[in-house]
């Protein structure tokens, strides 16, 4: 319901939190398709490996439009440009046969690169917001609430992806339900911080 609900006053939104809508959207969109092709029985690997990639988009865009300077700007998109160079090594090496989606794999460093630099994205932010307190209230500031979620979500999984990707590799009978739980625990958490934003930004709009 997360997208729904942000999506009210949408055009009374600043564009970084229109960014973040966006953001919203394509992950219900990325979780319906999971449910159909787990449904299906089908490797779906090759979707969370595009999610990644289009979510630190999206959320690159979304600082790079809540920073005020214009070196943290370039900062910003220099990432986002690395990165999807990155993304797009890691693909290859990751999957040698691209043609076999059957037995497509995670990419095995990109995850983490992406949750250390959205970890330097939202320390920079705390900071920017400790040292020019843009806000009377931080806890009516709906981007407050946002890089909460972020930071609790990378800070939470960040190495859970390596983990999953050499245990597949080395067929380990290692039992994931506990990496599940973690994972899902966390985007709770994570979720119930959106919801505040949400809360906060419609707040603003009305």
């Amino acid at each position: 319901m997360l997208p729904f609900g942000f999506s009210w006053g949408i055009k009374k939104k600043s564009v970084a939190l229109r960014f973040f809508g966006v953001y919203l959207w394509w992950t219900f969109f990325r979780n319906v398709v999971d449910i159909w092709t787990s449904s299906e029985k089908s490797n779906n690997l090759l979707l969370f490996n595009f999610d990644l990639l289009v979510r630190f988009t999206l959320l690159g865009l979304m600082f790079y439009h809540t920073f005020q300077y214009p070196y943290e700007k370039r900062a910003v998109l220099v990432m986002i440009i690395g990165f999807a160079m990155l993304f797009g090594v890691d693909f290859v090496l990751s999957n040698p046969n691209l043609s076999d989606l059957h037995n497509h794999r995670l990419n095995r460093y990109s995850f983490v690169v992406e949750g250390v630099l959205m970890l330097l994205l939202v320390l920079r932010f705390f900071l920017y917001l400790v040292r020019e307190l843009p806000v009377a209230n931080l806890s009516h500031y709906p981007f407050f609430w946002i890089c909460c979620g972020l930071l609790i979500a990378h800070a939470g999984t960040i190495f859970l992806t390596p983990f999953l990707h050499y245990f597949n590799v080395w067929n380990n009978p290692y039992n994931f339900k506990t990496m599940v739980k973690i994972e899902h625990w966390v985007e709770i958490i994570r979720n119930a911080a959106f919801t505040i934003a949400m809360f906060f930004a419609r707040r603003s709009t009305n």
